[in-house]
């Protein structure tokens, strides 16, 4: 209708595929986080903001965890903490 495309929908193995690809993702940023943290609470930096951030990216990385757990999703998430700048 108005020439707008019918959107294609993901099949379950794409989806699965998706979330474990953002979860690792989480998992890394959320470690970086942590490091970060660290590093910047000696810092002159606002503590609340750092505080923040690193909260956020736990709560990312937990979010898609369930979402996981909810869809019985299984990976080798193994690869998710392997950190290539450490």
């Amino acid at each position: 209708m108005f020439g707008m495309k019918k959107k294609t929908r993901l099949n379950v193995q794409q989806f699965d595929d998706y979330l474990t690809d953002g979860i690792a993702d989480a998992k890394y940023d959320f470690e970086k986080a942590k490091l970060s943290q660290d590093a910047m609470l000696e810092s002159d930096a606002d503590v609340r903001y750092i505080l923040a951030q690193t909260a956020l990216q736990k709560q990312k990385y937990f979010f898609l965890l369930r979402a996981a757990r909810q869809r019985n999703v299984t990976a080798k998430f193994h690869q998710a903490f392997i950190h290539p700048e450490m």
